[in-house]
């Protein structure tokens, strides 16, 4: 069937005038696609002005730095950098963490205490929940108010499915590990190689510290400029194992404890690499637009944290037994009492305690743009970073009545009083403290409860509960009805049959491309002693029996 169709194009109207087709579509496009290019340079001119006006974000998270690691605190250890940090910055000088790392990244990234999050301790590595999937982290929060979310470094809050991974949970970009500390050299953790950049395994040589400093860099200078970035350096350092370059150990060769010049060593690297960093934000012109919060995870780890008896007890085996301990649940233990180096000097216990060595952390913003420089003497906390940084970049749609943690920007620019929000640990050893004002209630297991007045007695030496009965039972009674999540650990005794070891030979796959358990082998001695045990109790029983029947 033949189709005729009429050539002849109908004639337009342009500015009051006929005209052909042909000059109507060489008139109108033209005119279309000027008045879009206005539009979209007017949109992009809009688009940056309000990228330049939200200041970008890094948070520097040091794991297991003590309170006397740094210069500005009195260390031997050298640390130019961060003391010109809190020199020009703000120093915050009773700033709070909790006494472990996964309980203070869970706060660090809801603003809520991880007693209601159900975190208590870190988490093992086949754990097989995490972060509970109900909360939106802080990447989730800047991501949608169109920031660039990256995470590089230590990541602790879940790895038994993907949906716990830091690509789910609103971080853009990750590089970095998932369990709680690798080698710093082999980058393994329990047996698996533990590095990744979004989900793929990398095996690359490097030392962790510069390696992680060397993807913040990277990101710094190839950022959208269009987008302001949101960036979480978790540094792998000074956590156990002790580990540094040659030439970092040999500045150190003064001090009598090797243990120690390899702590120092590593927290001159974590120095040298924030360095870096302010050198490329400044070569970036980014500086001026950029609030930095360095923070430490917990308390250092140091022999100290460890009660009394744990130590006589670990001294009495090691005498038996040796170096190594037979069990691995026990040599874990024995080796990171033994080899652990930092300092939390003049506060009381460390790392896993609920005493202020153990959560007072040093801490400081550098951000002179926006904030007076100065030392900040009342309490912050882990729970603050989130509101607190969302008052600073404006974010919509967060909720802050949920959370434990208050907004401090208005008090750190000087705009408003300090809100003084009660604050609770949980440290490993069972003991809990309530902070309110300047007052720390400690309650343990079948412990005396002690009272500090923080303000007078920031070393904890005089416990004032008996001057202070009713404020003893009013935060004894907060501390008990508190709400506490459903508890994210698995047992105990899970993780003792495959412990978390920082560093050494692989014996099963890395840690990226394995779902769910990953497991190596069992120590032959948790198999043997099971059977000794059952020996022990049948030939108990069987000389119980033979003696009844022997019986008139």
């Amino acid at each position: 069937m033949n189709v005729q169709t009429n050539n002849k194009e109908p004639r337009r109207i342009i500015d009051g005038s006929l005209c052909d087709a042909r000059t109507f579509r060489m008139h109108v496009p033209w005119t279309l696609w000027r008045s879009f290019l206005f539009m979209l340079i007017a949109f992009l001119v809009e688009l940056s002005a309000s990228a330049q006006d939200r200041p970008n974000i890094i948070i520097i998270v040091a794991d297991d730095l003590g309170w006397n690691d740094l210069g500005y605190h009195g260390s031997e250890i050298r640390t130019p950098t961060l003391d010109s940090l809190a020199r020009e910055g703000v120093e915050l000088n009773r700033f709070y963490a909790h006494p472990t790392c996964s309980p203070t990244r869970s706060a660090l990234v809801t603003g809520k205490s991880p007693l209601r999050l159900g975190f208590l301790s870190p988490l093992a590595k086949n754990n097989r929940l995490g972060l509970p999937l109900s909360e939106s982290t802080i990447a989730d929060h800047f991501r949608w108010n169109g920031y660039q979310t990256i995470l590089i470094g230590k990541w602790h809050l879940g790895r038994f499915s993907n949906e716990y991974l830091p690509n789910s949970r609103g971080f853009d970009h990750f590089y970095g590990y998932l369990t709680g500390g690798v080698g710093h050299y082999d980058h393994v953790h329990g047996g698996g190689l533990d590095w990744q950049r979004n989900g793929a395994t990398i095996r690359e040589e490097g030392y962790t510290t510069d390696l992680l400093t060397n993807e913040a860099i990277r990101i710094i200078q190839r950022h959208d400029p269009m987008k302001p970035f949101f960036i979480e350096l978790s540094y792998a350092a000074p956590h156990m194992p002790n580990e540094a370059p040659k030439e970092a150990v040999e500045e150190y060769g003064h001090l009598q404890d090797e243990n120690r010049q390899l702590h120092a060593a590593m927290v001159s690297e974590i120095d040298r690499g924030v360095k870096r960093i302010f050198e490329t934000l400044s070569e970036q012109e980014l500086l001026d637009r950029t609030i930095v919060w360095f923070l430490s995870d917990n308390g250092g780890e140091c022999a100290e944290a460890y009660l009394e008896t744990t130590r006589q007890r670990f001294d009495q085996l090691t005498k038996i037994f040796g170096e190594p301990l037979p069990l691995e649940a026990l040599e874990f233990v024995r080796h990171n009492m033994a080899n652990s180096a930092s300092d939390n000097e003049p506060l009381k216990g460390g790392k896993g305690t609920a005493f202020e060595g153990g959560v007072r952390v040093p801490s400081l913003i550098y951000a002179p743009q926006y904030l007076p420089a100065g030392r900040v003497d009342e309490r912050i906390t882990v729970n603050d970073v989130l509101p607190t940084l969302a008052a600073a970049t404006g974010l919509t749609g967060l909720d802050s009545s949920a959370m434990d943690g208050v907004n401090q920007w208005g008090f750190l620019s000087g705009n408003a009083q300090h809100v003084s929000a009660d604050f609770i640990v949980h440290g490993t050893n069972g003991q809990e403290a309530y902070y309110r004002d300047h007052f720390k209630l400690i309650l343990g297991k079948g412990d005396e409860l002690q009272l500090f007045d923080l303000m007078k007695d920031p070393f904890e030496t005089n416990n004032v509960a008996s001057h202070h009965p009713e404020l003893v039972q009013e935060l004894t009674q907060k501390l008990v009805d508190f709400p506490r999540g459903e508890s994210v650990h698995d047992p105990i005794w899970k993780a003792l049959l495959d412990m978390d070891r920082f560093g050494g030979e692989e014996d099963r796959p890395p840690w990226a491309e394995v779902e769910g358990v990953n497991a190596g082998p069992v120590h032959p001695l948790y198999f043997i002693l099971p059977v000794l045990l059952l020996s022990v109790f049948a030939s108990i029983w069987t000389v119980r029996r033979r003696r009844k029947r022997r019986e008139p």
